[in-house]
């Protein structure tokens, strides 16, 4: 039996020991571990899980959800109490709700259903219950923003001398990525700044052969599966000139 059970008497007495203790005292279902890490995109729903799993003979008088700010205090988000209701508060009034209509006796969860950059940070879930007190959870939610692309290309003319051919410029969090696929003999030279847009700028001399030819630009970013593909073609223009006599 003890090979089936894979423990010995010790380990299997302890293991029932603390599953006896959850019964009793109540125990988060999820997220199960104190702190939990969790990142979103701005402008999708966001849900930070909170369900307590009350024991025999308890019971929970309140639920409030909190954001830590930067001086160590805390921003009231949301509350839910036994028998006020609930209540949003500030600037998250009509942000957020609670997942469930009951939040009190089911899940505590908290839906965010526009995200945006400035809900980033820690948020801590605390229940109250009676008779044992005081139970927490922190969550530490990291929002990033899928980049805004585009392309502008540059009238060309053949015979104008060694410049910017194209620029790609982008906007996202954490900053994107930007590189060229062509063949082109050219260089590329990057910028970025602490908005979280990067512009990448493409150079060379342009001759009538290259026109037509593929110059795209690769928006690369740590939400995307791939690269984004912005497809350009080159255009350079035929120099025409005429004689003094119009021919």
């Amino acid at each position: 039996m003890q090979a089936l059970l894979g423990c010995d008497r010790t380990e299997c007495g302890l293991g029932a020991f603390l599953l006896l203790m959850a019964c009793v005292q109540g125990a988060f279902v999820e997220p199960l571990q104190p702190d939990t890490n969790l990142l979103s995109f701005s402008d999708t729903p966001t849900r930070l899980p909170c369900h307590y799993q009350v024991a025999q003979d308890q019971s929970v008088v309140q639920v409030t959800w909190n954001k830590e700010l930067p001086d160590g205090s805390e921003d009231p988000v949301i509350m839910a109490h036994f028998t006020e209701g609930n209540r949003e508060f500030g600037r998250y009034s009509g942000r957020v709700k609670f997942e469930s209509f009951t939040p009190i006796t089911e899940n505590s969860a908290l839906l965010i259903p526009a995200t945006q950059e400035s809900d980033e940070g820690i948020y801590r879930c605390h229940i109250t219950t009676f008779p044992n007190g005081n139970f927490e959870r922190r969550i530490l939610l990291t929002v990033w923003t899928l980049p805004i692309s585009s392309l502008e290309p540059v009238n060309l003319v053949e015979g104008q001398p060694y410049g910017v051919v194209a620029s790609c410029r982008a906007v996202g969090r954490p900053l994107p990525l930007l590189s060229w696929d062509t063949d082109l003999p050219g260089h590329s030279h990057n910028r970025s700044n602490e908005g979280g847009a990067v512009s990448s700028h493409y150079s060379l001399h342009p001759l009538r052969s290259m026109n037509g030819k593929k110059l795209d630009c690769l928006v690369g970013h740590a939400g995307l599966q791939e690269p984004r593909r912005i497809s350009n073609n080159l255009v350079v223009q035929c120099e025409y000139t005429t004689d003094e006599n119009g021919g």
